[in-house]
């Protein structure tokens, strides 16, 4: 479990008016929040390594996956 203290007044306020005192719809946000935030972050490294050259073969990457998928 982990607990988070928020000492920011304007971020408390603007939570209590989205969510009341609802703390699990404020920990499904807060959840949400940072699946997005992953997200935007590998999203970043992989335009990073299409840069680098780094990306692989579209076909081969579909073989992979249609293999390891048929059974």
């Amino acid at each position: 479990m982990l607990n988070i203290e928020i000492n920011n007044p304007e971020l408390e306020e603007s939570l209590k008016q989205l969510y009341g005192n609802n703390k699990q719809s404020i920990a499904n946000a807060f959840a949400d929040f940072v699946q997005q935030r992953k997200i935007k972050q590998d999203i970043g490294i992989s335009i990073s390594q299409l840069e680098a050259g780094e990306a692989l073969p579209l076909q081969d990457v579909m073989r992979k996956t249609y293999r390891e998928n048929r059974s």
